[in-house]
């Protein structure tokens, strides 16, 4: 267990299990009369390492729900893959790094949307061109000149009954091992937060997976533990001894690797986050790119250090679910999270895509309503007037 939690991102991943999946597309017939259902298979690319990702083909939300802020006009802006032109075909194909598939292009895989049903929500994948700059390692994310921040872009929206208790949940370590990120696309509704490693090679299309199906998705990034370098979180790894310049440098690097998330997590890093001369310039960087930070909660509380002016807004986990991956700590540990939010009005879990976990958390979230809990986003329970 010891080995899972402090094995650096993207290192030396387990072998997968099972025979490599060959992609497949299967779309079922519009007609009068007869129910279809579709799924896609997105096959591991040979000799990458990358993830296996079964994914349901999800209907397409309503043209005012994309989960990004509209236009002036209140329509879906043109640059937005997950909108849909009442002038297009019933069917729309949409490529696996989430842009629309051109005429006569046929993609090694694609999803099928029919808007012609209620919909789940379903997220844009590519990202806001006001919202994004130009930079040495590609595109990070900036506010943009009407004062929208990706965290509110990159939104799912959220509508909670009167009476019910929020619960957040994020799953960290999607994109680099197959069996857990299969299982987290699969099996976790949409409402669930998805943290993603920096280091996949093929990142786009497991973001575009998983925000078609409708999650926020956070980055995950690598801080100093206590221990390092012999516990090594990953390349770029944000250091206590670097200098505030080289540390947001590899924090450009970090962010550069995909878009459309709401903000930052740490991976790791109780050493690091231990030094408020060390989190302040990381902070401040979030917040002026718009950006919330999530301290995933893992380290002790280092209470009472003022943020800097302009510092992103932070969060902070009250529980980790999987620290003890058998599901019965994990059932009981969330059921502590039910019991925080029942008598504080919210709460926040972490935990990694361990197939344990992923099969709990979705077990919970069949049952949630019952219990009076309803599970929302993590920009959900941002303090009011940060989101």
């Amino acid at each position: 267990m010891a080995d899972e939690l402090t094995r650096p991102l993207g290192l030396d991943p387990p072998p997968p299990k099972g025979r490599r999946l060959i992609a497949v597309a299967i779309a079922a017939p519009l007609l009068a009369g007869i129910a279809g259902v579709s799924f896609l298979w997105l096959g591991r690319d040979p000799g990458t390492g990358e993830p296996a990702v079964t994914v349901p083909i999800t209907d397409v939300v309503s043209r005012e729900e994309t989960g990004s802020i509209a236009g002036k006009a209140g329509k879906p802006r043109a640059a937005d893959p997950m909108s849909v032109d009442p002038s297009t075909p019933a069917l729309t194909e949409i490529a696996p790094d989430g842009g629309v598939a051109r005429p006569g292009q046929t993609p090694a895989e694609v999803v099928i949307q029919d808007p012609t049903k209620p919909g789940a929500i379903r997220l844009a994948a590519a990202p806001r061109e006001d919202l994004v700059e130009q930079s040495r390692y590609g595109l990070l994310p900036r506010i943009g000149e009407d004062g929208t921040r990706p965290m509110q872009a990159y939104a799912r929206p959220v509508e909670v009954a009167s009476g019910m208790k929020r619960v957040a949940i994020v799953i960290g370590g999607i994109g680099i091992a197959a069996e857990g990120t299969t299982a987290a696309l699969g099996a976790l509704p949409g409402e669930v937060t998805l943290a993603f490693a920096p280091y996949g090679s093929a990142l786009p299309r497991t973001v575009a997976s998983a925000r078609a199906a409708g999650h926020e998705i956070l980055l995950q990034v690598p801080l100093e533990p206590y221990g390092y370098p012999q516990v090594d979180p990953g390349p770029h790894t944000l250091t206590t001894k670097a200098s505030a310049a080289e540390n947001l440098d590899n924090l450009h690097w970090l962010m550069g690797r995909l878009t459309t998330y709401v903000g930052a997590v740490n991976y790791m890093g109780a050493r690091f986050s231990g030094e408020p001369a060390a989190m302040a310039p990381l902070l401040s960087e979030l917040g002026k790119r718009g950006l919330l930070y999530l301290d995933d909660g893992s380290a002790p509380r280092n209470g009472g250090t003022p943020l800097p002016p302009g510092a992103a807004p932070v969060l902070r986990a009250d529980i980790v679910l999987d620290a003890d991956t058998t599901p019965s700590a994990i059932d009981a540990r969330l059921d502590q999270l039910a019991a925080i939010a029942r008598e504080r009005g919210s709460a926040i879990a972490t935990g990694s895509a361990f197939p344990t976990t992923v099969d709990r958390v979705a077990a919970f979230a069949r049952a949630a309503a019952n219990r009076g809990i309803v599970l929302v986003p993590i920009t959900a329970l941002l303090p009011s007037g940060k989101s």
